[in-house]
């Protein structure tokens, strides 16, 4: 939210998220030379910071990436939109910093010097003249970090206000619905902004089989598989619900419980 001074400029509010106590420090310093931006909260882990950033909507958001309990680019993924902006302050190395510059407000490699991070609050006023981060960019900031992620161990999901964080052991299938993904899993059954190509290319496939162009399949929740007409095949699971299973799928999923 943008609060008017007593002046008449402008006064954007700010979240700082990184796990580390001095990196916090230096953010509020070297922002405090600039009178029209407001430290309104801070979180030291992304699990606080994806809740503080979704109740207070601040307009931006300094963003560390490797935190525990939620990582930056998880975080991301679980905010509500409109999305602030953000600019990322990281110790990836330049190939990965490749996905920040193409599609982030900025990021600053740690360590980073005075002189850098007023480039970076520079570029920030300067686009406060268009609309602001709209919701293509935030979903094009996402896809760009996901490439450099490799294999998920865990997938959190937003369900309300709340936060879940479900392991792999606990998710039984997820099957595709238009643009989203629904997660059915001990915990719940939950929808999430995702594509069934990036959760078959992340998901360990010993585990998740790719039975149907609709479902990705958790083995160790299949029951049985049966067959059905014209070598067809339904795959139950251990709740008894029954999803259909192609054939490149049936391949793949006998592999993976070596029936062949």
């Amino acid at each position: 939210m943008i609060w008017p001074t007593a002046f008449g400029m402008k006064k954007y509010t700010v979240i700082i998220v990184d796990d580390e106590t001095p990196a916090r420090d230096i953010v509020k310093s070297f922002l405090s030379a600039h009178d029209q931006f407001e430290v309104i909260n801070e979180a030291d882990n992304g699990f606080d910071g994806c809740v503080r950033i979704n109740k207070n909507k601040p307009d931006l958001v300094f963003l560390d990436v490797q935190m525990p309990k939620l990582t930056g680019i998880e975080m991301l993924d679980l905010l509500e939109k409109p999305v602030p902006f953000i600019i990322f302050s990281t110790a990836y190395d330049q190939f990965a910093v490749q996905a920040f510059e193409k599609n982030a407000l900025d990021y600053l490699l740690k360590p980073y010097n005075k002189e850098r991070f007023n480039t970076a609050i520079k570029k920030f006023l300067s686009v406060q003249k268009d609309t602001g981060f709209t919701d293509v960019q935030s979903d094009d900031l996402l896809k760009g970090l996901q490439k450099i992620e490799e294999k998920l161990n865990r997938i959190p999901v937003r369900s309300g206000s709340k936060i879940h964080i479900l392991k792999l052991n606990e998710i039984h299938y997820i099957e595709a619905q238009d643009d989203y993904i629904k997660i059915y899993s001990q915990k719940g059954n939950f929808l999430k902004q995702q594509t069934m190509k990036f959760m078959e290319e992340h998901l360990p496939a010993e585990t998740f089989v790719r039975i149907h162009r609709s479902y990705i399949l958790n083995i160790n929740f299949l029951n049985q598989l049966e067959v059905y007409e014209r070598q067809g095949y339904t795959a139950i699971t251990t709740e008894n619900q029954k999803l259909p299973v192609s054939r490149q799928g049936a391949v793949k999923l006998k592999k993976a419980i070596q029936m062949e």
